[in-house]
C-alpha cells in the first residue's frame, strides 16, 4: 500500500507542478482502479466525514461548511477543486496524508457527484451525509429524478450509521426519508419566494414520517446588493442571526445546511457565526466577483433549468442589467441542451435589460430560446467566438458598471481563463 500511496503522491505533484489537468483526478484513477480498499485504510483516520450530494448546491455548501470550521481552528480536508467522482475524492484523501501514510487533517468533508454516492460509501463510512436537492439535470447522462433519488438512497444504505440531513422543501429529497432508517434532520425555508425555485412534483405518496430535528430560516432580507440576513432556528434553544455575502435564496439553503452539520460538530457561539461569515468569500462561479480596472464582472455558475432559473431570480432586480450568457455542450455539461426551453426567463419579465450577448458552442441554440421569450430584451449580440464575445461585452461596460456572466461548466472554466489573462483570478 505503501508504494501505491507514494506512487499517486508523486504524479499528483508533477500533474499541478506542470498545471496539467487532471491532478485532482488521475492519482485517484489509478487507485480507484485496481487498489480502492486503500482509500478505506486511509479514511479511518479521520476523526469526522461528511458527504454532501444532489444536483445543486454541493460545491458551495462544502465551502461554508468547511469554513465555519476551519474558523473553531479545526484542521479540514475537502475536495475543493469539484472533483466529486470517486477518483478525486481519492485524490484529495491521498494528498491529505504525510510521508507516514498518516492523515493530516481532522475532519474531511467530500461534494460527491450523485451517482458516484452509492459507490464511495462501499469504502468510506461517513458521519453525516447532506442531500440538497434532486433536479433535472443532465438528463443525457442521468436520466429520469427517480434514478437519481434511487442512487442517492442506495449510497445512504451502505452508510446506516450516517447522521442524514435532507432538504425538506424538496419533495423528492424528503421521500428519501421512507426508504432509510438512519437518523435524519430536515431543514427548510420558511418564505414564499422559496415558491420560485424549480423543485419537481413527486409522482407518489410520501408518507409523514417522524423525524429527529427541524431546522429552519424565515424573516430573510434580500438586498439590492445580493447580500442577504436571515434567522435561523432548531440548531439548539435559540436563534442565530445571520448575514451572508452568497447571493440567492439557493444560498440560504447552503447555509442552513452547513450551519446543521456543523452544530452537530463543534460548539458555536455568535460571535463564531459572526467571524465565519464576514471572511467568508464567494466560491468560484457562484455568484464570484471579478474586477477588471473599474469594470465588475460577477460570474453565477448555471447548470440546469432550476440553477439558470435561481440566477435569473437573484439578479432580476438589478438596476439596468447588463447580462452575458454562454452555453456550451461538452461532455461535462451534457450534449442536450433542450433543457434551455425549461427555464423560466418570465421572471426577468418586470427587469430593465440594457443589453445581452451570447456566446458558447450553443449560442445559437440561445439565441432562439431568447426569441420566445416575449420579453424586452434590449439589444442581442451573439458571437461563438467566446474572446470576441467577452470583447464585445467588456467594451459595451463602462466604468462603475457590472456584467453579469451566466455561464454552464465549461463554459465558466473558459471564460474564468480568459479574465485570467487580463487579471488575477482565484484557483478553482
Amino acid at each position: 500500500m505503501i508504494i501505491i500511496v507514494y506512487i499517486t503522491k508523486i504524479i499528483s505533484f508533477l500533474l499541478n507542478l506542470v498545471k496539467i489537468s487532471g491532478g485532482t483526478s488521475l492519482p485517484g484513477l489509478l487507485i480507484e482502479n485496481y487498489f480502492p480498499h486503500i482509500i478505506t485504510k486511509l479514511s479511518k483516520q479521520y476523526k469526522v466525514i461528511v458527504l454532501i450530494t444532489g444536483t445543486n448546491g454541493k460545491t458551495s455548501t462544502q465551502r461554508i461548511l468547511a469554513h465555519i470550521l476551519t474558523v473553531k481552528d479545526m484542521k479540514v480536508n475537502s475536495n475543493k477543486s469539484g472533483a466529486n467522482l470517486l477518483r478525486g475524492i481519492i485524490t484529495s484523501v491521498i494528498n491529505d496524508t504525510n510521508l507516514l501514510l498518516r492523515i493530516k487533517s481532522d475532519i474531511a468533508i467530500f461534494e460527491v457527484e450523485e451517482a458516484s454516492l452509492p459507490i464511495l460509501t462501499k469504502y468510506i463510512k461517513s458521519d453525516f451525509i447532506v442531500v440538497t436537492n434532486i433536479f433535472r439535470d443532465q438528463l443525457d447522462l442521468y436520466g429520469e429524478l427517480v434514478k437519481t433519488r434511487n442512487l442517492i438512497v442506495e449510497g445512504i444504505k451502505n452508510n446506516l450509521n450516517s447522521h442524514v440531513f435532507l432538504n425538506k422543501d424538496d419533495p423528492y429529497v424528503t421521500s428519501i426519508k421512507n426508504d432509510i432508517n438512519n437518523t435524519v434532520t430536515y431543514y427548510k425555508i420558511k418564505d414564499k419566494r422559496k415558491k420560485n425555485i424549480l423543485y419537481e412534483i413527486l409522482y407518489k405518496t410520501s408518507r409523514t414520517q417522524k423525524v429527529d430535528r427541524y431546522i429552519y430560516a424565515r424573516d430573510i432580507i434580500l438586498r439590492k446588493d445580493l447580500s442577504s440576513t436571515f434567522y435561523v432556528y432548531g440548531l439548539d434553544k435559540k436563534s442565530y442571526k445571520i448575514s451572508i455575502n452568497n447571493p440567492g435564496i439557493e444560498n440560504i439553503y447552503n447555509t442552513i445546511a452547513a450551519l446543521s452539520v456543523a452544530f452537530k460538530i463543534v460548539k458555536l457561539s455568535d460571535e463564531d457565526l459572526n467571524k465565519a461569515f464576514l471572511t467568508l468569500k464567494q466560491v468560484f462561479g457562484r455568484g464570484e466577483i471579478i474586477k477588471i480596472g473599474e469594470k465588475v464582472l460577477r460570474l453565477f455558475l448555471i447548470k440546469n433549468p432550476a440553477s439558470f432559473t435561481s440566477n435569473l431570480e437573484t439578479i432580476k432586480n438589478i438596476n439596468v442589467l447588463k447580462l452575458m450568457i454562454i452555453i456550451n455542450d461538452k461532455i461535462a455539461d451534457g450534449k442536450d441542451v433542450s433543457w434551455l426551453w425549461d427555464v423560466k426567463f418570465s421572471v426577468l419579465k418586470r427587469t430593465n435589460i440594457s443589453w445581452v450577448i451570447i456566446s458558447g458552442k450553443r449560442a445559437y441554440d440561445m439565441d432562439v430560446r431568447l426569441k420566445y421569450t416575449d420579453l424586452n430584451l434590449g439589444n442581442i449580440e451573439t458571437e461563438t467566438n467566446l474572446n470576441k464575445a467577452f470583447d464585445i461585452a467588456l467594451s459595451k461596460l463602462s466604468d462603475g458598471e457590472t456584467l453579469f456572466i451566466l455561464p454552464n461548466y465549461t463554459a465558466m472554466l473558459e471564460i474564468r481563463k480568459i479574465i485570467g489573462q487580463l487579471v488575477k483570478v482565484g484557483k478553482y
